[in-house]
């Protein structure tokens, strides 16, 4: 299948055609993405950059699985901010990329775990 937010490669690599290793690993990421992403929101929002940078930082391997550039570099970007404290004011537009973004992929990989059930 053809998909347009996500590229399963490394989910395929890291579950080396275990069927019942990617079906996991995609529950847990339409699980934890969510609310990492809103964590991240209240983080901001809170100006916690700290903690902001290790939610952000965490996410970043759990990205890696959906395979989609603009979450994974939006979220560097937020990571590198967040670590430095320079460029703040560039957060609401990347966190609302990565709010907007994520949906759509974790649709795409609904249609997968429905595929592979």
């Amino acid at each position: 299948m053809n998909y347009q937010h996500i590229n399963l490669d490394y989910l395929d690599l890291m579950s080396d055609g275990d069927d019942d290793m990617k079906k996991v690993m995609i529950e847990m990421l339409l699980e934890e993405v969510p609310a990492e992403v809103s964590k991240m929101n209240d983080l901001h929002q809170a100006a916690n950059w700290v903690q902001l940078r290790e939610v952000s930082h965490k996410l970043k391997s759990t990205l890696a699985f959906i395979g989609n550039p603009v979450l994974t570099n939006t979220n560097q970007k937020v990571e590198d901010i967040a670590k430095s404290e320079q460029g703040l004011e560039e957060l609401p537009t990347l966190l609302d990329r990565i709010t907007s973004t994520y949906p759509n992929a974790l649709e795409e990989l609904k249609t997968v775990l429905t595929a592979t059930v």
